[in-house]
């Protein structure tokens, strides 16, 4: 084979463990899922490692082949040793030492990475940030995170390894309450989690609205999916409400122009989901909070690796820790 470095990726889920191998040359050369809902970690690190000889042998190799490994993990984590400390979404995974189980159990080395950090690693070397040296990856889902690409380099920060918490900016003094414990962040404003939670607060009286309607009445089952075909129907709240998100879109993304002056914002999640629904707002707004010259050089897209972002997402963590030791 032409491939001169493979390494094998884990993407750590609250439903699922997705496991990618890679070569150096942008390959997915094979791909396996693990369900992983309310697991306990001794059941399921024993498959990490025979899932991992299962593809490499799928594809001609030993695990000693591969040059390396790389785990993303959910946070808060123990980042600097490679702990799973407490997944919000993994209640029975407590202080878990997942990168030093891996190296002794798969004989290779390798790197324990943010999720949002590997999900911006992942365009980068395989989807909508290829060829770039500045540029900054968004989920826009149930919450808000990021990953930071500056200067070439992956941005961790200092000794709390916190760069990338792009949805804690606090954008309103006093605002409303996060569900991080600060008020005013730009995640409570626009992360589908605290939207759907200010929704079921306001309307839950209102049964005649549109958005409870389409919830069946179940203030609970609102959610973003629910609100984005009330706007589409033209209800008012919803517009009202769609439109007060996309302009504190706007005001964040702002920030970031100016800040980081990117080549590329990168969105996940609603943004690839509901299409220009979600940008054009966005746009029409954003003159309002940055300078010209810096949102005329930064372009805004979509996520191209979409669902399947956790299968590169381990491997592009492993693959730039071999970029960083000097090994790619």
């Amino acid at each position: 084979m032409a491939f001169k470095k493979f390494v094998i990726g884990f993407d750590i889920g609250g439903t699922k463990i997705g496991i990618g191998l890679g070569s150096d040359s942008g390959t997915i050369l094979g791909k396996a899922r693990i369900e992983n809902v309310n697991t306990r970690p001794e059941d399921i690190l024993p498959k990490l490692v025979s899932e991992t000889a299962r593809l490499a042998h799928e594809n001609g190799l030993e695990i000693k082949d591969l040059a390396a490994f790389g785990i993303s993990a959910p946070f808060p984590a123990d980042a600097a040793n490679g702990i799973m400390t407490a997944p919000a979404n993994n209640p029975l995974w407590r202080n878990v030492p997942i990168l030093a189980y891996l190296k002794k159990e798969l004989g290779i080395d390798g790197c324990f990475e943010n999720d949002a950090n590997c999900g911006a690693l992942a365009e980068w070397f395989f989807g909508a940030g290829r060829g770039c040296t500045d540029f900054l990856y968004l989920t826009m889902s149930t919450g808000i995170g990021g990953g930071i690409i500056a200067a070439n380099h992956l941005v961790r920060g200092g000794k709390a390894l916190s760069a990338g918490e792009l949805g804690h900016i606090v954008i309103e003094l006093d605002g409303r309450q996060c569900n991080c414990g600060l008020k005013g962040c730009y995640e409570a404003y626009s992360g589908g989690r605290a939207l759907a939670q200010r929704m079921a607060e306001e309307l839950r009286d209102k049964p005649e609205s549109m958005i409870m309607q389409l919830a069946g009445g179940n203030p609970d089952a609102i959610d973003m999916v629910v609100l984005e075909k009330a706007v589409r129907a033209g209800d008012a709240y919803a517009v009202a409400l769609w439109d007060e998100m996309s302009k504190r879109n706007a005001q964040a993304f702002g920030m970031y122009i100016n800040i980081f002056n990117p080549q590329k914002l990168v969105l996940g999640t609603l943004a690839w989901a509901v299409g220009d629904l979600y940008i054009n707002p966005i746009l029409k707004y954003l003159p309002q909070f940055c300078w010209a010259e810096p949102l005329a050089a930064c372009e805004i897209v979509t996520s191209e690796l979409r669902r399947d972002i956790g299968y590169y997402a381990g491997v592009a963590a492993a693959l730039n820790y071999l970029k960083e030791t000097g090994r790619l």
